[in-house]
């Protein structure tokens, strides 16, 4: 699976340089407003795109049939995805973070712990969204294809929010702070539960696709 993981981040070398760019854009901007949540969030979505880039970039080559005449197995395959995932978010908010702590001591904005802690627990949430997303997509690109996905995986961005909203105008009570609180305590397990069952699902598909 190493050498799996290998492969895909030396094909992503070729995107790397406008992801530099798009992330000194979103650098910039958050200089001008003082708003670090941009870089974070931007920074994570892009990075985090990134592995479904690499499966785009498998499909073109024909990799997979390739890749399953070789001692290479389907759960190994489907494994390295989550796997590159998890590193480049990882990456994300590792790099995000550090920017946005950088930024706000080039703008000359007052540096405490309390800023820093509240960067880094943006930066924590931002990558439990970021790994969320991707548990939730990637079963639909193993199942239709980056291109037919594109649609479902909007969808995955646009329904939550749009429950949030009707649930807003409905009056129902959203959680309080200490109720999402104590869901940070338990998100790392919660993560791991989300992810296993993503896991389970995608190899189920992947298992019984033909190539």
């Amino acid at each position: 699976m190493k050498g799996l993981i290998i492969k895909d981040i030396l094909n992503l070398k070729k995107s790397i340089v406008v992801t530099l760019i798009a992330i000194f854009i979103y650098g910039v901007f958050s200089y001008s407003t003082g708003d670090m949540s941009m870089i974070i969030g931007m920074t994570a979505l892009i990075m985090t795109s990134m592995s479904i880039s690499s499966i785009a970039y498998d499909d073109m080559a024909k990799w997979d049939s390739y890749a399953l005449a070789m001692p290479i197995t389907r759960r190994n395959i489907v494994l390295s995805k989550y796997a590159l995932s998890l590193i480049l978010s990882t990456i994300a908010i590792i790099l995000s973070a550090s920017l946005a702590i950088l930024i706000t001591y080039l703008r000359g904005d007052l540096i405490n712990m309390e800023n820093i802690q509240e960067i880094i627990l943006t930066a924590y949430i931002v990558f439990l969204i970021s790994m969320v997303f991707i548990s939730i997509n990637l079963p639909m690109i193993f199942k239709f294809g980056v291109e037919n996905a594109r649609i479902l995986m909007l969808g995955s961005f646009i329904i939550p929010l749009g429950i949030g909203y009707l649930l807003t105008k409905m009056g129902i009570q959203l959680p309080t702070i200490e109720e999402l609180k104590m869901v940070l305590y338990i998100s790392p397990i919660i993560l791991i539960l989300i992810l296993t069952l993503s896991i389970s699902i995608t190899y189920g598909i992947y298992r019984n696709k033909d190539l």
